[in-house]
């Protein structure tokens, strides 16, 4: 549980950093009309976060929109706070978890070590988005992603 509660930490820091090296343009735009903008990804993905650290709580995942708490606006400080706060609720959240304890995933009973896996790759299904929407804008890779693909912290935009 150690080694995947330190993939996590690694995996959110790489979406706080692409959140703070997003402008205000950025988390506004949209790649079409079809697809939200940037910072409505951003709180999905605390939304998403929330409902996990929920489910341990409660023993049964709900993945309901209108159980998380972000009332924020659509800007990097305040997505920041509310990403601070569910580090903080994570952190005490697995402090708390006792052995045996299962969630159940819509029937199914999981550990809380595969709960965590799951709420890793959600982030990282996400991951993909978001690159997406950086491309779309112009921008040149993060260095904390380079481990993401050979070169990606270099890259210039060009066409997919």
């Amino acid at each position: 549980m150690d080694a995947l509660q330190k993939d996590w930490t690694f995996t959110r820091q790489l979406t706080v950093d692409l959140l703070d090296a997003c402008s205000q343009g950025d988390l506004d735009f949209a790649l079409n009309s079809h697809c939200g903008p940037l910072w409505k990804q951003f709180r999905h993905m605390g939304r998403v976060h929330e409902n996990y650290l929920s489910a341990l709580k409660t023993g049964q995942v709900n993945f309901d929109p209108a159980d998380g708490s972000y009332a924020g606006k659509a800007s990097a400080k305040y997505l920041n706070s509310y990403f601070e706060k569910l580090e903080k609720y994570h952190i005490t959240t697995f402090a708390g978890l006792g052995s045996g304890q299962v969630i159940s995933w819509f029937g199914e009973d999981v550990s809380p070590c595969i709960h965590l896996c799951r709420l890793l790759a959600h982030e990282t299904l996400h991951h993909g988005h978001l690159i997406l929407y950086w491309r779309a804008l112009g921008h040149r890779g993060l260095k904390s992603w380079a481990n993401w693909g050979e070169g990606w912290a270099q890259l210039r935009h060009r066409p997919f």
